[in-house]
This record gives structure tokens, sequence and C-alpha cells, in this order.
């Protein structure tokens, strides 16, 4: 059990000691809290930039107008510049109130699985050069721009490397996140990956399934780019999604104010002019399969996906959806299919790659003591229940009749 005493002495000193100083590659520092004002530079630099979607400025700026209103967060982005005044780092916070404490989180919330910043290219190559300390500097220095305004940081779900190079901020007072990243590198044909990752058997029992599903009723693969084909979709996806939580005893999540409006007007600007992919499998004229993806680069994010548990399931409609999504990306040359965070068994056959996740928490007055505990206690509660599979499955019981009352 955590303690207060304890708490402090984990993150001490609680007064970073470091002034909000140029550090050896950033000049300056700036404080942006009208994210209009820096969208037009900010949309040319990710451009090029080493980073993830989910701190793109159509992604973070959509957050805000939506969840983050409901939240009352206030855009806290910080930009980094070179001595000639180039744009070398963005980095989207935010602030909002939380046990009486001013908290300082990467925009985006439980809606971003990787939060970090933006950087030029090179900057993050060229900082792991600098030496041991250069990384924690940097930090140190972003963190001191908030003295007096701040009582703690919570940094979550924040990659170990970015681009290939190491996240400074995955190393700052960090403890390993509960649950991985997991990626696939699909190469440049469909039927090469797939046969390396399904052998004959397998990829006879899929097609099996397939046709069974084709003969029980008039099967249609939908990827959406239209409102009126987006909107049914999106439905089907969040009931879905709450029948599939409900069953685990999760809360849904999008009963929470300002999420769904998130998750459609996203959807509503389809790549490759937005980030979204919104894809369906129909049969019989029902949405038995759906996906709300997010593309950037060379990289396709499969963040939200579900399924009918109806009489098509036995026919596996979510496994057939994931096959297209990853033939679709290859046809586009998009080549790494990204399962995000969470340790599901399945990723599992599909993944080469996998990344520990970190989180941080910094105290900086001791007002901040209270909910630095709350976060460092729930951190290892989680930790060890998802440790323990006897823990694992007592815990999903407890969920389970707490959801049906019983």
């Amino acid at each position: 059990m955590l303690t207060v005493a304890r708490d402090v002495e984990a993150v001490a000193p609680m007064i970073d000691p470091v002034a909000a100083a140029p550090t050896a590659r950033v000049a300056s520092f700036e404080i942006a809290i009208d994210l209009a004002a820096v969208a037009a530079e900010w949309r040319d630099f990710e451009r090029t930039a080493a980073g993830h979607v989910f701190q793109s400025c159509d992604f973070v700026s959509t957050w805000l107008a939506t969840v983050g209103a409901a939240r009352s967060v206030a855009p806290q982005i910080v930009l980094g510049r070179a001595r000639d005044g180039t744009l070398v780092a963005i980095l989207p916070f935010g602030m909002t109130r939380c046990m009486g404490a001013r908290l300082l989180a990467w925009l985006g919330g439980e809606h971003a699985d990787y939060h970090c910043g933006l950087y030029a290219p090179g900057f993050l190559e060229g900082l792991a050069t600098d030496g041991d300390d250069a990384g924690p500097a940097f930090v140190r220095s972003v963190v001191a721009l908030f003295r007096g305004r701040i009582d703690i940081a919570h940094f979550q779900r924040q990659p170990t490397m970015i681009g290939g190079a190491p996240n400074p901020f995955a190393t700052y007072r960090a403890v390993p996140y509960s649950a991985k990243s997991h990626l696939t590198r699909l190469g440049d044909s469909w039927e090469t990956y797939y046969r390396s990752k399904r052998n004959s058997s397998s990829r006879r029992h899929d097609r099996l399934k397939w046709q069974k599903l084709g003969a029980s009723a008039p099967v249609e693969i939908v990827d959406a780019r239209t409102p009126e084909e987006i909107e049914p979709i999106l439905a089907a996806m969040f009931a879905q999604k709450k029948a599939s939580l409900s069953a685990r005893g999760v809360p849904d999540m999008f009963a929470c104010a300002g999420v769904p409006e998130f998750y459609r007007e996203i959807a509503r600007r389809p790549w490759p002019e937005g980030m979204s992919h919104v894809a369906a499998i129909r049969a019989g004229g029902d949405i038995v399969a759906a996906n709300w993806g997010l593309v950037r680069g060379d990289r396709y994010y499969y963040v939200m996906t579900s399924y009918c548990p109806g009489r098509f399931a036995v026919y596996s409609p979510g496994r057939a959806l994931m096959y297209h999504l990853m033939a679709w990306a290859i046809e586009r040359g998009i080549r790494i299919f990204d399962f995000t965070v969470g340790d599901e068994d399945y990723k599992g056959q599909w993944c080469e790659e996998m990344m520990t996740m970190h989180d941080s928490v910094v105290v900086l007055t001791p007002r901040g003591l209270p909910l630095g505990a709350t976060f460092r206690a729930l951190k290892l509660a989680k930790r060890v229940i998802k440790a323990s599979p006897r823990l694992n499955r007592a815990v999903g019981q407890v969920r389970r009749r707490l959801a049906v009352g019983v």
C-alpha cells in the first residue's frame, strides 16, 4: 500500500530545481493556449515530423472540441524552436482539475493510444547522441515551463520509441504501463503476407467460413466515404461495443459526453483527405462487423472494431474484416498495421513487434500529492492484477456480476 510519504519519496525532489531554460537542441519554448493560432504551422510541421496520428492537429483539435470541451480541458501546446526559429517539437498538453489539483496531461485522453510529441526529422536521434542526461534534461525543461501553473503532471501510455529513436518522455520518472503495443509489417503483397501468417489448414478454414457466410445471406464489404455510408456503420459499432463492454462489466464508453461526437467528426474526413477509415461487412443487410481505423503515412492504426454476436458470429466476420483491412492497406502502399495498445491473445498470431509503454507521475506542489499517490496506487494494483490470471478472472467475474446487478 502506497502512503503519501512514500509517494513523495518516489518522485523526489518534489519541486524540480531545473529552470525552464533552453536545451542544447531547443533554444526557446512557447506555450500556445489557442490551438487555432498555431494550427497552420502545426499542420505543416506534421507532414514530415516523427510521431503518431494521435498528435496530428486535426485529431487533437477534434478531441478538444468534443471530449475536451465536456471535461473542461484547457490546451497547453508547447512549441520548441531551434536558434533560427525553426520548429523542432510540438508537445500537445492540456490542463484540467482533478481532486482539487491542477493536472497536466497529454491531450487525447483514453482515445489516443499513443501519447507523445511530434518532432522534426533527426531531432530525437540527435538528442540520443547528446549524452545520457540530454533526454531527461529536455523533459525537465518542458515540465519546468509549468512551474506555478500546475500541481501534478500525469503522462500515460508513452511509447518507448518514436520513429526508431528513443522517446525522452518514456524514461523520465517512468513506470511500465500495464499493456504493450503490437504491430505487424505487411509487405507489398497481401497473398504473400497472408500465407506467411496462416498455414494451409488455417487458410482453408478461413475460406470455408467466408463461403458459409455468403451462403447464409448476401454479403457486402463497405469502405465508407459518404455520411450516408458512415453513419449507419458507426451507429452499429456503438451498439455492438456497448453490448460487448456490458458483458464484461465495463461501462459504456459512448455514454460519456463528447465521445460519440468525437468519433463521428473524425470519421467525416476519410483518408486520404482526412485520417479515418470506416469499414464494415454487411450480411443480409445487417452490419455484422465494423471498424474505425486511422491512417498516417505508411501506418494503419487498427483502433476500434466490433462485431454482432448474432447468428453470423460463428462465421468470424470480425476476422474477415481484419483481412480486408490489411489487404486494403497493402493496396494503398501502407506497410505497417498497428494493432495499438492491448495484449489480446490474437495479436500474437500476427505481430512480430511489440513495444513497452510507460507512464510518468511528476508532483510539483503539495496540492498534487494526494492525486499522485492515487495514480501510483492504481497503477500498481492494475499491474498486479494483470500479472495474475487468477486475480484477472476474479476481477472479470465481479465486473460481470455488477453489470447485471447480481
